[in-house]
């Protein structure tokens, strides 16, 4: 069977960023060598995610929103020494600030911000960016998302927590081909034994298995994003609406699926 020119084209990306990948993995491990790791931070698969996709761009400045305790914002630094990284978080009085500080602390390239991300990023983000959001979540991710490569015509964002059978990750998989996401079956096969000594199982045609929070990556002009925003408010309106009905009933909210676990 002939495939799609869309899936022709997300396949050809993949084998790009898999060659990419094997180039970029002994600069990743040389500047990550010793850092410690937060339990409920993003997996060292998925920030080498991010590195293997970023580095080729050699970005002058990177956006990330959701500090918590700086785990990526350190990685980050270590990774693009010769980029800005502007980090925002929304809570100057949560306990996991302080703990951010002093993990920062002695790094020149990081610039750490507070406020609402989606008032501050949709007026900071300019052509060239490149953006990380790991807060706020879901469809409010999504749509901070699809505003800044359809308004700031940013180079490329980054989503976490795009976990398979969530509804964003849902109207990811319908309305975004495009996108390119960490639980992909090759990227866990190669790069599972980041986070854990634990194997992948073998792909098998038409399984799709859950990895972690997720990364999802929406590259500059692959798409119309100023359409997809708007589908995008529709989906989260009927997925309130949706939500309504579950509470109502008294009916279980989507759960975030184990490692490996198909769906």
């Amino acid at each position: 069977m002939k495939r799609s020119p869309a899936t022709a084209s997300l396949t050809a990306r993949w084998d790009q960023l898999l060659t990419q990948a094997e180039l970029c993995l002994p600069d990743y491990l040389a500047a990550t060598d010793g850092l410690s790791h937060e339990s409920k931070g993003i997996r060292r698969s998925e920030l080498f995610f991010c590195y293997a996709l970023v580095a080729p761009m050699q970005p002058n400045r990177v956006i990330e929103s959701g500090r918590a305790r700086a785990q990526s914002t350190l990685v980050l630094s270590r990774l693009f020494p010769s980029a800005l990284i502007v980090s925002l978080e929304s809570d100057a009085d949560s306990p996991d600030a302080t703990i951010a500080e002093q993990r920062l602390r002695g790094t020149d390239n990081v610039e750490c911000r507070f406020g609402d991300s989606l008032l501050i990023l949709p007026e900071l983000a300019r052509a060239g960016d490149v953006i990380l959001i790991d807060g706020p979540k879901d469809f409010r991710a999504l749509k901070l998302a699809l505003r800044l490569l359809a308004r700031n015509k940013v180079r490329g964002v980054f989503i976490h927590d795009l976990w398979l059978g969530s509804p964003a990750r849902e109207f990811v998989d319908r309305h975004l081909p495009c996108a390119l996401l960490s639980d992909e079956a090759r990227w866990v096969q190669s790069y599972a034994h980041l986070d854990s000594s634990r194997p992948a199982p073998p792909a098998e045609p038409g399984v799709r298995r859950a990895y972690g929070a997720t990364m999802g990556y929406l590259g500059e002009k692959l798409d119309n994003y100023g359409q997809r925003l708007r589908q995008c408010r529709t989906a989260q309106a009927r997925e309130r609406v949706q939500a309504t009905f579950r509470k109502w009933r008294h009916q279980p909210s989507p759960r975030r699926p184990k490692d490996f676990e198909p769906k």
